[in-house]
């Protein structure tokens, strides 16, 4: 009998350790999700984010004049691009991918230059109007466009402001137009290279402000340590996003030099987004010096350093500062190892 019992409670214990076993291999199995990120930031992009947002990335022109400030939206967009108009003016591009607004905008025209930008990122570009060149180049087909006058249920004019500078559209809007449209199709983004946690951006030039005057608008930058990034400032004044009225933070600030063209007596620019030229990064409160390069225009500008890699960018928000012989350039150099200041004025002037 006791021989009975020992046998049914060795088999018992053996079950226990199988079934142990099992559970552990089971467990081994199951592996953690893999992490998605963002291709433009670097942003983490849970299960609820994926499931909204389009399939395709969203440019929209945005005003710069100072009656459109401050403008909405665009402290939301994954990027932002400035770049000079007719008259030293500057205009931006916000890319919408991941990040969302409620209120985008005031939307403004097309230029040939910023449609060129659009299809870097096989993007639905957004306007309203736009250069008889540019309408011309858009009605090619060559990318998903909605120009305001033709698609107006999908904006609207604020009455506070005085047109031309009060139209807006939101990513709720133009995720709807993407769908109406039949255009909500998944494209391939062609990622920025991005720094690891704690990783060093590999620079041993410390800046902590910078300044890039436009005719008609002085942008500044100010790094903060405490916020990762550099406080953006326009004409003095903190750069503000309307609808969450909180200061730009930019975690990267890349500069790319181009030379442009004037076409009319009206002051309208010819831009060539694809080539090469000089080119600056400003992250972690540091600068590197060296080059930008886009071989077509479906290809992604790829900035780099003299010998050909790649920068690897911090996560979060890029403003990409496309200036031309009329923009001028200032920021101060510290040497980390001497600690020794390097002025540096650099006017962009061909």
């Amino acid at each position: 009998m006791k021989k009975t019992i020992l046998i049914i409670i060795s088999l018992a214990l053996l079950t226990i350790f199988f079934a142990g076993c099992q559970k552990n291999e089971n467990q081994e199995a199951v592996k953690e999700p893999e992490k998605v990120y963002c291709p433009l930031d670097h942003a983490e992009l849970d299960e609820a984010t994926l499931a909204a947002m389009p399939q395709r990335p969203i440019v929209v022109t945005i005003d710069n004049q100072g009656q459109a400030r401050p403008q909405s939206g665009v402290g939301s967009a994954d990027i932002v691009y400035e770049i000079p108009a007719e008259g030293g003016i500057s205009r931006y591009l916000a890319v919408f991918y991941h990040g969302s607004a409620d209120k985008i905008g005031p939307v403004r025209s097309a230029r040939p230059y910023l449609v060129d930008v659009a299809k870097e990122w096989d993007a639905l570009y957004i306007h309203c109007g736009g250069s008889q060149d540019a309408l011309n180049y858009l009605s090619e087909g060559d990318l998903p466009y909605a120009n305001q006058f033709s698609n107006g249920k999908y904006f609207w004019r604020d009455k506070s402001r005085y047109a031309p500078h009060n139209l807006y559209t939101s990513s709720a809007n133009l995720l709807q137009l993407l769908n109406d449209k039949g255009w909500n199709e998944a494209v391939y983004i062609n990622s920025f290279s991005f720094l690891e946690e704690g990783q060093n951006v590999g620079s041993t030039l410390q800046v902590n402000e910078l300044e890039i005057k436009y005719p008609a608008a002085r942008n500044k930058y100010v790094y903060d340590s405490t916020r990762g990034g550099y406080l953006r400032y326009v004409n003095g004044d903190p750069f503000i996003d309307a609808e969450t009225n909180a200061q730009i933070v930019a975690a990267n600030i890349l500069v790319q030099e181009v030379h442009s063209t004037v076409l009319d007596n009206v002051g309208r620019l010819e831009i060539d987004m694809v080539g090469t030229g000089d080119a600056l990064l400003f992250t972690q409160g540091f600068v590197k010096e060296g080059v930008w390069q886009r071989d077509s225009l479906s290809g992604r500008t790829i900035f780099k350093d003299s010998e050909g890699g790649e920068w690897s960018l911090s996560p979060g928000q890029t403003w990409i500062q496309v200036v031309d012989q009329n923009v001028k350039i200032s920021y101060q150099a510290t040497p980390l190892e001497t600690n020794n200041t390097t002025n540096t004025d650099t006017s962009n002037e061909q």
